[in-house]
C-alpha cells in the first residue's frame, strides 16, 4: 500500500518536506522531469532545493502551489519555515510567533513553543527565580516593585499567567527543565540574551558599583585559543550556577553573563 502524501505540518525544515514530497511522486511515477517541466524550473534547481544547497522561496512556493494542491495554511506554514531558515533575526522572531500560532505546531512541538515563548520575555525567568524566595508575593504589583527593570503590570500578569499555565513557579515543586533543540533554542536564547544585555547596559546607570559586577578585558590573541577562553568561562559558570543550588536563604534574583566576542576581523572566516 502506498504511503500517503507528506504532511507539511509535520516540517521543521523545508527541503526535508520537499526531497519527500518529491520521492512520494515519483513512486506514483511521476518524474523529476516532469515536476520540474510542470514547475517551469530545471531539474538541477529541484535537486538542490531538495538538498538544502539552494533555498526555497516565498515566491517559489506561490508559483508552486498550484502543482502541488498547497492550500493557503500550507502555503503560510512553509513561508515561515523559509523565514526562520533563510532571514533576519527580527524575520525569524515574526516567523516563530506565527508558526506558534498553529494548533498543529503546539500539538507536535510543544517544548518548542514553550520555550521560545519562556525566553522571549526576560521577566518570565526573573519572576520564575522570584518564586524561590522566602519572602515571595505571587502579586503583580508587589513583583513590578521588586524588579529593578520596570515592566508594565499587564505584562507581568500574563507572566503569572503562563507560569502557572505550564506549573513553572517554585510552588509547583522543583524547576522542570525546559528542553529544545536546534534553530529554534537558538533563536530563543539570542532572543533572551538581547534583553538581559539591554539590561547589563542600564545596571552600569541604575546599580550602585558595589551591587553589580561588570569587568572585561580587551587583548590580543591567537583564534585558536578562544576554544579554551570558552572552556574557562564555562567552567566558572558552572561554579557559580552551584552557589544558587546550594543556597537555603535566597534573597534575590542575579542574571550572571560571560562575555567573549571578536572585535575584529582577524578571524572572519569563522564568523
Amino acid at each position: 500500500m502506498m504511503p500517503g502524501k507528506p504532511d507539511v505540518y509535520k516540517y521543521r525544515q523545508a527541503h526535508f518536506y520537499l526531497a519527500d514530497l518529491f520521492g512520494w511522486y515519483k513512486k506514483k511515477g511521476q518524474s523529476m522531469r516532469g515536476l520540474a517541466k510542470k514547475l517551469n524550473v530545471s531539474v538541477a534547481l529541484l535537486s538542490l532545493v531538495a538538498k538544502g544547497k539552494r533555498p526555497l522561496t516565498e515566491e517559489n512556493i506561490d508559483i508552486w502551489a498550484p502543482t502541488f494542491k498547497w492550500n493557503s495554511q500550507e502555503i503560510s506554514w512553509l513561508k515561515q519555515l523559509v523565514l526562520l531558515e533563510h532571514s533576519s533575526v527580527d524575520a525569524k522572531k515574526v516567523a516563530m510567533e506565527s508558526l506558534a500560532k498553529f494548533k498543529t505546531y503546539n500539538e507536535n512541538s510543544p517544548d518548542e513553543v514553550l520555550t521560545f515563548k519562556y525566553l522571549k520575555k526576560w521577566w518570565n525567568v526573573a519572576i520564575r527565580e522570584m518564586s524561590e524566595l522566602k519572602d515571595f508575593k505571587e502579586d503583580e504589583n508587589w513583583i513590578q516593585e521588586q524588579l529593578i527593570f520596570k515592566v508594565p503590570i499587564i505584562e507581568i500578569r500574563k507572566s503569572l499567567n503562563f507560569l502557572n499555565k505550564h506549573k513553572l513557579l517554585a510552588k509547583y515543586g522543583d524547576f522542570r527543565r525546559l528542553n529544545c533543540q536546534g534553530n529554534i533554542y537558538k533563536l530563543s536564547l539570542s532572543t533572551f540574551h538581547e534583553q538581559m544585555l539591554d539590561n547589563a547596559v542600564k545596571a552600569i546607570y541604575k546599580v550602585n558599583s558595589e551591587d553589580r559586577y561588570i569587568l572585561g578585558q580587551t587583548l590580543a590573541i591567537d583564534g585558536c585559543n578562544f576554544q579554551e577562553a570558552k572552556k574557562i568561562l564555562e567552567e566558572a559558570l558552572e561554579k557559580v550556577v552551584l552557589l544558587g543550588k546550594n543556597e537555603k536563604n535566597s534573597n534575590g534574583v542575579y542574571h550572571f553573563s560571560f562575555l567573549g566576542f571578536p572585535v575584529t576581523l582577524g578571524n572572519k572566516d569563522k564568523i
